[in-house]
């Protein structure tokens, strides 16, 4: 799992979930044995945010909060070339951390 995987990258998952009820995503969630937090847009000030016009949506936003890469439509997150572009992905993003 790419959350799991790319953690000690700083690589972090959340789920934007805009239809269901906390209920079902937590039943999704333990279902799919996914690890990551979601978060619910009840009322689509996140969709709205980032122009979310289809599901599923991926973002990639480095530590400063600026969308480095995004997709919409299903993917299979589990390939080599997943995990091949989203090591490519955070080298781009990788910034020294100050403090």
């Amino acid at each position: 799992m790419l959350s799991q995987q790319f953690k000690k990258k700083d690589l972090v998952v959340l789920a934007v979930n805009i239809a269901e009820t906390a209920d079902q995503v937590k039943g999704f969630l333990v279902k799919h044995r996914l690890s990551f937090p979601a978060l619910l847009d009840s009322d689509s000030r996140v969709s709205n945010l980032y122009g979310i016009r289809g599901t599923p949506t991926r973002f990639l936003i480095d530590r400063e909060g600026k969308l480095i890469a995004g997709s919409i439509g299903p993917r299979d997150w589990a390939s080599e070339a997943a995990r091949t572009l989203i090591s490519h992905l955070l080298g781009l993003a990788k910034k020294p951390r100050q403090g």
